[in-house]
């Protein structure tokens, strides 16, 4: 019996070949974010592959046959793949220029955020803050604004702390200076004025030793002029002058050591009201307050005729020392 020769027939034609490359062929991708076009053309794809899927699965159960048969179905296969590679490359190729542009765009925002990350941990290390790199990249843009914002504001007051610090400390040693160079120039002007209190005490004890010295020559004189019964009357006149010249010498170098001790009295007052009061202005404001409290002082209490006069000063005293009272509280607070 003769071989029967049996024609090689796919579910798929040149006829649907000629439909898809009609249809597909014109497919472009014109807008690489155009989701509308990469639909298309993926879709299409995947129809073409599952129509040469299809012929393949036929191909293979057609080979079964037998090996003639086989070959001239494989013929037949190659020449209809022949007839839709081109139109799968074509959908193939407009498709990859979307996958690799959400490659691309996937890396460069992958790159973007790395960078910012980046600038994140940079301008936090500025203000003194470090993190994890991985608590950083986490936060969403307004906690890291917060975050950035308390942190620069507390850099900032540290900052400013440090200067403030640094501009009060140089100024107490300034004032420490200056209160030193008061102070030795008023000892310096102190010891010239006591120096010229002492020349002129020794001026005038060189006077009063002239004039006694004067009137000893005048005694003598006065012995070798005078009779004998004048000797003594002038000796006892000589005597009363020199007890004179004394006690006015004595009343001057008293009144001297007088105006000495006041204004050293007064020098000394004045020096310790300097020192107290560069002490007090060094104090803390709280201490300072606590002071201000600590001398408050009432006023003698006036003298009053009438019952009602009274309350009222009693009651002001109340109100008064309930005013202390809480002044002291909030001081005791700061």
């Amino acid at each position: 019996m003769a071989e029967e020769t049996q024609v090689v027939k796919y579910s798929v034609v040149e006829a649907d070949i000629a439909q898809m490359r009609s249809v597909y062929m014109d497919l472009k991708i014109t807008d690489l974010e155009d989701v509308e076009q990469f639909k298309q053309v993926k879709e299409a794809r995947l129809v073409v592959k599952g129509k040469r899927c299809a012929v393949e699965n036929e191909r293979k159960a057609l080979n079964s046959n037998a090996l003639a048969w086989q070959r001239e179905v494989n013929g037949r296969a190659k020449e209809i793949f022949a007839l839709i590679e081109p139109i799968e490359s074509h959908l193939a190729k407009e498709e990859q220029k979307v996958l690799d542009e959400q490659k691309r765009l996937a890396e460069e925002q992958a790159r973007e955020e790395a960078e910012k990350v980046d600038k994140r941990v940079a301008d936090l290390l500025a203000v003194g803050v470090t993190m994890p790199r991985i608590d950083v990249a986490i936060m969403d843009d307004d906690e890291y604004q917060c975050l950035l914002g308390d942190k620069t504001f507390e850099f900032e007051e540290r900052q400013r702390e440090k200067a403030e610090a640094k501009a009060a400390e140089e100024k107490r040693l300034a004032d420490e200076e200056a209160a030193r160079k008061a102070e030795a120039e008023a000892l310096a002007k102190q010891k010239a004025e006591q120096d010229a209190q002492a020349e002129r005490l020794a001026k005038l004890q060189a006077k009063i030793d002239a004039q006694q010295k004067a009137i000893d020559d005048e005694k003598a004189r006065i012995a070798q002029e005078e009779a004998t019964k004048k000797r003594e009357a002038e000796l006892k006149e000589r005597e009363a002058k020199y007890a004179e010249e004394m006690r006015k010498h004595d009343e001057e170098a008293a009144r001297a050591k007088a105006e000495q001790d006041a204004k050293d009295a007064d020098d000394a007052k004045i020096a310790a009201k300097n020192a107290e009061d560069r002490r007090v202005a060094l104090l803390p404001d709280k201490e300072k307050l606590e002071k201000w409290i600590d001398d408050f002082e009432f006023p003698p209490d006036p003298k009053l005729d009438h019952s009602n006069s009274v309350d009222i000063l009693t009651f002001a005293v109340e109100d008064i020392n309930d005013i202390l009272g809480r002044t002291q509280d909030r001081i005791e607070k700061l």
